[in-house]
């Protein structure tokens, strides 16, 4: 499939020999392609912040808590659901680079679309926006989606598992540190720029930094799949998958804990919410707030980085679940401004954590073959949960206020962590191997 994106060495390559020596002779060059991805990607977060910028801006465009909560379970659902459709695919695909280029394409574009129709509507006609918003969201979301399998396999293939957290916590944490120039730029365009002019600049520079990331994807070498499974049916694909959860128990126990540390993620696009109502943000005190979960991000990129490779990356979801719980408490709690900056720096380092680990530990659960269906299985059977959370949440501010959401989130978060720390065996030290043992 579209050999032309693959080079003439790689299409060479015809024994498990052949593949280990082109591997490990182009590992530093992946590693820095792998690397301009995440930072650019983490820029690009930095600039148009899901925890600060976006909710901000579909508030200003007239939604309500409900429909936050709505737009983000659209976005949420767009990135799982295609997952498990799309894992057989990728089994049967000697190259996954191709179907990550041109996905990748769509969802980044679909940022910049957004930004146009902030920039010309945003005023004018909100509601067409956020309508807009809302479609091509979600569709790029669904973009992103069905490359996440082909992505994760293509860099379970080209960087060992003891180089992955170096690399993704390195480049993630330098971009983030580069995204507090990112945020403080978001702060000043929001702050001297008239609605909704400074909210598509955000955009459109956010946009810009992804297909930098995207070039950085691009330039990844990748060799073939000698093996690939044939594509079965989707009908057997999916029969097949109740077995998988029964054979393996520590598998379908990960998978639990994580539905509950991911409810647990319900308040998350309400911290900033909630804090601006309260606090009466300005749009410097926003891009600084953005600025702060920057640098909490960077050092934490690092920080998860090094414990996924010294510890595992269990115990780095686990401190996931310990930071959303901290960073509830003290949107609740706190009397001051300061206090949201640390609430605000506990989510950001939920998220990065969610980076360096989510995914990756799925790479340790599952032989080389299996990835992709592990994958997609995961991210199928987490897409009702999170869809829910933010509508939930939504519900719940809107019910019984944010007093009570931040207290269900904290209690789901700590139950979440404990599930997953007593009852998951790491699979690095268990193995693949050892899946179909009971956990």
């Amino acid at each position: 499939m579209l050999e032309w994106l693959t080079s003439r060495e790689a299409l060479a390559l015809r024994t498990a020999e052949q593949v280990s020596a082109y591997i490990e002779r182009h590992l530093k060059w992946n590693m820095a392609a792998a690397m301009v991805d995440a930072m650019f990607y983490a820029l690009a977060a930095q600039i148009m912040s899901t925890e600060t910028v976006i909710p901000l801006l579909l508030t200003r465009l007239g939604a309500s808590t409900v429909l936050l909560g709505v737009a983000t379970a659209l976005v949420q659902l767009g990135v799982l659901l295609p997952q498990l459709l799309m894992a057989g695919v990728t089994e049967g695909l000697r190259y996954k680079k191709p179907i990550s280029l041109i996905s990748g394409a769509i969802e980044r574009g679909s940022f910049f679309l957004v930004g146009l129709a902030v920039w010309f509507w945003g005023s004018s006609r909100p509601g067409l926006v956020l309508a807009i918003y809302m479609v091509l969201r979600t569709l790029g979301s669904i973009s992103l989606g069905m490359i996440i399998p082909a992505w994760s396999t293509m860099i379970g293939k080209v960087i060992p598992t003891r180089k992955r957290g170096q690399v993704f916590g390195l480049g993630r944490g330098i971009g983030a540190l580069v995204g507090v120039g990112g945020a403080m730029l978001a702060g000043h365009l929001l702050e001297t720029l008239a609605f909704p002019r400074g909210f598509a600049w955000c955009l459109m520079l956010g946009s810009a930094a992804l297909f930098v990331s995207w070039a950085g994807l691009a330039s990844t070498r990748e060799p073939p799949d000698l093996v690939v499974k044939p594509r079965p049916p989707l009908r057997a694909y999916l029969s097949q998958l109740p077995a998988l959860l029964r054979r393996d128990r520590n598998y379908t126990w990960f998978v639990a804990a994580r539905m509950i540390l991911v409810l647990g993620t319900m308040a998350m696009a309400f911290l900033v919410v909630h804090g601006a109502s309260r606090f009466e943000l300005s749009g410097m005190q926003i891009g600084g707030i953005t600025a702060t979960v920057a640098v909490v991000q960077a050092a934490m990129y690092l920080l998860w980085g090094a414990v996924a490779d010294r510890y595992g990356h269990k115990a780095v979801l686990c401190g996931c679940g310990l930071m959303m719980a901290l960073a509830v408490a003290c949107a609740a709690l706190t009397p001051v401004v300061e206090g949201l900056y640390v609430a605000m720096a506990a989510a950001g380092a939920v998220v990065a954590g969610e980076f360096i680990s989510g995914s990756n530990i799925l790479l340790e659960f599952a032989p080389p073959a299996d990835r992709p269906t592990y994958i997609g299985l995961t991210s199928t059977l987490l897409a009702p949960v999170r869809a829910l959370a933010p509508v939930l949440g939504g519900a719940l501010a809107s019910g019984v206020g944010y007093g009570g959401l931040f207290a269900a989130a904290a209690g789901l978060s700590l139950i979440g962590a404990l599930l997953l720390a007593t009852r998951v065996a790491d699979p690095r030290i268990r193995g693949p191997e050892r899946a179909g043992a009971t956990g």
